[in-house]
């Protein structure tokens, strides 16, 4: 490992300089610093984290929480969902760059519980109402990023969202363009900004267009199953959905098992699309029409936004990002044929 007298002696000065020149402190000749930040460059010199923690009184580490866990009995399920591992991957290279580290926390209930992980800041995913592990981070002094907005906190403005009312109704639109009449959505069931938006836009977009709202509330239990048994009801009763809008990661999944079993094709005789592209999607047969937020990019930026709070800089925020929407073969050769 490369060290501070490594770097003191290839510059050809002392250790005491070599400390000074890399954390700014001290009365060093602007020729000396530049030839210290060139000698430690070329070294690959890394300060010690301990040390580091030590002068700034800052751990090094940032804490990443995933969505609601602590309403969730089934935990594993969401920590393995393809848009989180997405968004903490990319927020982990980020914050890398910085030469900081990303936890991966556990859920989290006090501020005793919060203090223990010794960490300079968070971001959470998926906020819900007045979600505590935001307060928690807030009272502890401590600067929090968010991952989509705060329902019920129009004062926090340090977040990362995707156009969702936007993107929703582009998925409508092209659900309709496909030849969908009755269009259904699966409602994910929590109070969070992202659900209330894209439920929002698929209200609008049926009073603009004369349609019939189905918006039919799934549990965040268990995924795909609650999906499933969602679809099998509204596929089995009087007037059943000719299209999906399954909003939420893995509903698509219950709802290709549902058709399927009831001897349904799709896309000739269903169509089906979701609001969050993932692995799942990606890999159905069919292959599922999507809503790509860019989770790695939400990431990337959350990790940036944070670390910029905690060097007491005051960055630009809110941070809208860009979507994409993937048309698969779930909606392609449809009742009509489908632009792309």
């Amino acid at each position: 490992m490369v060290t501070i007298r490594d770097v003191a002696a290839v510059a050809g000065v002392s250790p005491t300089t070599v400390s000074h020149a890399l954390n700014g402190k001290g009365r060093v000749a602007p020729d000396t610093r530049e030839r210290v930040l060139e000698a430690a460059n070329r070294l690959g010199y890394r300060a010690s984290r301990a040390g580091r923690a030590l002068r700034t009184r800052r751990s090094g580490t940032i804490a990443f929480l995933v969505g609601w866990l602590q309403a969730s009995s089934n935990q594993h399920e969401w920590l393995a969902l393809d848009i989180y591992m997405q968004q903490a991957s990319a927020a982990a290279r980020a914050a890398f760059e910085h030469d900081i580290c990303v936890l991966l926390s556990p859920p989290i209930a006090t501020e005793q519980e919060l203090r223990a992980l010794g960490v300079d800041g968070g971001i959470v995913c998926d906020p819900v109402r007045d979600d505590l592990r935001v307060g928690l981070f807030e009272a502890v002094g401590l600067p929090v990023v968010t991952i989509e907005r705060v329902p019920g906190r129009p004062d926090h403005r340090w977040y990362v969202r995707a156009d969702n009312e936007e993107s929703s109704r582009v998925l409508l639109d092209h659900l309709a363009e496909a030849g969908a009449e009755r269009i259904a959505m699966l409602r994910f069931e929590a109070d969070m900004a992202w659900v209330r938006e894209s439920e929002a836009a698929y209200l609008e977009w049926c009073q603009e267009h004369g349609r019939e709202p189905i918006i039919v509330p799934t549990s965040v239990e268990s995924l795909e199953n609650s999906a499933y048994r969602t679809a099998c009801r509204l596929l089995d009763g009087p007037d059943p959905p000719d299209a999906f809008f399954a909003s939420a990661e893995r509903f698509a999944s219950g709802v290709l098992r549902a058709a399927h079993e009831r001897g349904l094709r799709v896309p000739e005789d269903l169509l089906v699309a979701t609001g969050i592209d993932g692995y799942d999607s990606r890999e159905a047969v069919p292959a599922v029409t999507a809503v790509d937020v860019q989770p790695a990019l939400q990431g990337a930026i959350a990790a940036e936004l944070l670390i910029a709070r905690i060097k007491g800089e005051e960055p630009e925020a809110p941070v809208i990002t860009p979507y994409r929407f993937h048309v698969r073969a779930s909606t392609q050769g449809g009742r009509v044929s489908v632009a792309t």
